[in-house]
């Protein structure tokens, strides 16, 4: 009993000041981590946008769609095979600009069947670089590989067009005039293809009244070279190493392609970047408050929590000169300043989960960039911790060093005055 009320003898009169640090601490806890939720979940929403944009793809494609038209049988007439158009893109000057490259030889292709007609668009692709901007949901069979001589891999509508199923073939007229026959390996039910050519042309699709191609015949690119009986492209995507390095890249295609007035390059980087400029700025004023509320409200509790621990200094020196520890002697002081810090801390982050929104919308200008969704997590828990907890180191430094410099007697005879 006598070590109690010599150990806690004086935080009466200072019992205030420590309730209203710890009320400062939970006000303080609560606007950093509703502040950081908002940071935090923009940036969950920025992401999503980088993931859906991707400002990293650059898009190099020619004039023109390429075509192949073929004739029918006319009399003694053998069918005839009309390519359109050639293409321009040379692999190695895409590849010497930096960047992976994802390149494609697609073609309206205009096949006859009878006496009929069917206008099909032919994928030349490298099915691994494409899936990994492209979207491919295989319902029946399989997708390409690598390695893939004539076959196909074919959507849905394309498929009821052609009158095929899995594991049956259909022809293709070559430029060279011969035909190849393309085994159907794999049908699909969705497809998402990476800035596809504009559609104009009345052909299968599996988006109605979609303005760009939404469905295809797909092969290698070493399959369509040699229907195409070329190995130039007809389009491809440049993926920059990063989205900050895309206006070098972009230099470096332009400096490749300017004798070649029919290939254009288009680069998302600077559309996205302007998109989300203000977004960016919003943000960083939210920082800034935190940080504000952050250092504003912890200097505050640090005053306070130094008149608490300033006023023990004289009953410091008492049980030092009873023989108490160090250790003793400032482990409650410690441990109080540490509780006020835990339970405002704890408070004030529970306030800011329960009264945050799910979601809402995000002032800016330009942006659009969907709901924001705040959301707590580890890294908000250590910051709104580590403010409190520095608080309090800072509120109990001056005391612990005027102790650690100034001996027992000393300080008794100065707070005796």
């Amino acid at each position: 009993m006598i070590w109690a009320k010599l150990i806690f003898g004086g935080f009466g009169r200072r019992g205030l000041e420590a309730v209203v640090a710890l009320a400062v601490l939970a006000v303080a806890a609560a606007i950093v981590a509703g502040a950081l939720m908002v940071i935090e979940g923009a940036r969950a929403a920025m992401a999503r946008t980088e993931r859906e944009d991707r400002p990293d793809i650059i898009q190099v494609k020619s004039r023109f769609n390429r075509a192949v038209f073929e004739t029918p049988r006319s009399g003694k007439l053998p069918p005839l095979t009309l390519p359109v158009y050639e293409p321009l893109i040379d692999p190695e000057k895409l590849s010497a600009a930096g960047g992976t490259l994802v390149a494609r030889q697609s073609l309206l292709r205009n096949v006859v069947s009878g006496t009929a007609f069917l206008n099909l668009y032919i994928f030349g692709i490298e099915p691994d670089r494409e899936s990994q901007v492209s979207a491919f949901s295989v319902g029946r069979g399989r997708f390409l590989r690598a390695d893939d001589g004539a076959v196909a891999v074919l959507d849905q509508a394309s498929a009821e067009a052609l009158g095929v199923d899995l594991g049956g073939s259909f022809p293709v007229r070559k430029a060279d005039g011969q035909d190849l026959s393309l085994t159907v390996v794999g049908i699909l039910d969705r497809l998402e293809l990476r800035d596809p050519p504009p559609r104009t042309i009345a052909a299968p699709v599996l988006t109605p009244d979609s303005s760009y191609v939404s469905s295809g015949v797909f092969v290698t690119l070493r399959t369509s070279e040699e229907i195409f009986g070329r190995s130039t492209l007809t389009d491809a995507l440049v993926i920059a190493p990063a989205p900050e390095d895309v206006p070098s890249v972009v230099d470096g295609l332009r400096e490749a392609f300017r004798l070649e007035p029919g290939v254009f390059i288009t680069e998302r980087y600077g559309q996205f970047r302007r998109k989300v400029h203000d977004f960016a700025q919003t943000l960083a004023l939210f920082t800034i408050i935190s940080a504000a509320t952050a250092a504003l409200a912890g200097s505050f509790a640090a005053n306070l929590l130094h008149d608490v621990y300033a006023d023990r200094r004289r009953q410091y020196a008492m049980l030092l000169a009873l023989g108490f520890s160090p250790m003793q002697t400032t482990i409650v002081g410690i441990a109080i300043g540490i509780a006020a810090a835990g339970a405002g801390t704890l408070i004030g982050a529970l306030v800011a989960v329960t009264c945050s929104p799910s979601h809402f919308a995000m002032p800016s200008l330009m942006a659009d960039l969907g709901a924001i969704e705040p959301s707590f997590d580890l890294l908000i828990a250590v910051v709104v911790i580590g403010v409190a907890l520095v608080a309090v180191a800072l509120g109990m430094a001056p005391t612990a060093w005027w102790l650690h410099k100034r001996s027992v007697a000393g300080t008794l005879s100065e707070q005796g005055r």
